[in-house]
């Protein structure tokens, strides 16, 4: 197992090297996003697909509690079964709600079987969209009060298809009215990415004051958008020992797609890659 486990991040590795020359500084995020995602959950789901699996069997979500998981996806995505028991293993006291399509929903049923009527199942999107498109829709949504009223918990923890839960989520984490993970470019900013924390109420009142037509054409990126208004969070020791995706860190709780900034790590030797990705993809 250790041989084979060592083996595939080691083929990670060989391949960052290879896409790493085919790219552009300015293509070379977006290819790493698209390119080593199905690697990276190819080796989570061989090391810790059947431990998942077992906790699934007897796992029922709350519909409520004070604090839920919050995951907005409109597509049928193939992270969506790992993510799913993902969060089931790292806080099954959380309600969980998905904001999908009327496109995936059927997928979706499928993959949660008897434990649907679990969930709160929520469409809000309909058709199919271009990635752009996506991503527009996306941003609106979360940055619109309404959105928020929808959600009867105190706070939420959002969670996209691309995160990796470490460990248990810690009841301690659910402070501030909102935060993600420190960025490498920005660091004082309340950061963001895949998995952020978010204050209900404060969203609701900071969506609305700055955002009161959410009707209205919205261009920006909802992360970078909120961080700029809001004022209430963790300082970057806090947040960095929680929430990891530019910035490495060795024990963080959640992980987001660190493996986009790949051409930093191929500047170490292999060996040291190696092992910070066999930490940092360990699911304690």
């Amino acid at each position: 197992m250790i041989c084979m486990e060592m083996e595939i991040l080691q083929s990670i590795f060989e391949l960052a090297v290879i896409e790493s020359a085919k790219h552009s500084n300015d293509a070379m995020l977006d290819a790493n996003r698209c390119i080593f995602d199905p690697y990276v959950y190819y080796y989570l789901k061989h090391m810790y697909g059947a431990m998942l699996e077992e906790h699934w069997k007897t796992y029922q979500p709350p519909l409520r509690s004070e604090h839920v998981f919050m995951i907005v996806e409109r597509r049928i995505h193939l992270n969506f079964q790992f993510i799913l028991q993902n969060i089931a293993w790292a806080g099954p006291h959380m309600a969980v709600y998905i904001f999908c399509s009327d496109e995936n929903r059927p997928y979706l049923e499928a993959l949660l079987g008897d434990k649907c009527k679990y969930y709160n199942l929520i469409t809000v999107f309909k058709g199919n969209a271009t990635r752009e498109q996506g991503k527009q829709t996306y941003n609106m949504l979360m940055t619109d009060y309404r959105f928020y009223e929808l959600i009867d918990a105190k706070y939420m923890l959002t969670i996209q298809l691309d995160n990796i839960i470490r460990k248990k989520i810690p009841s301690t984490m659910f402070v501030g009215d909102y935060w993600g993970n420190p960025w490498s470019w920005k660091k004082e900013a309340a950061g963001g990415g895949g998995a952020t924390v978010r204050c209900i109420a404060a969203m609701i009142e900071l969506c609305r004051t700055h955002r009161p037509h959410p009707d209205e054409p919205f261009h920006e990126t909802e992360d970078s958008w909120l961080s700029l208004h809001v004022t209430n969070y963790p300082d970057i020791e806090f947040r960095q020992r929680h929430l990891m995706e530019s910035i490495y860190v060795d024990d963080p709780v959640i992980v987001h797609q660190p493996w986009t900034y790949m051409d930093s790590y191929i500047k170490f030797p292999r060996e040291t890659c190696v092992l910070a990705w066999k930490n940092i993809f360990k699911i304690e």
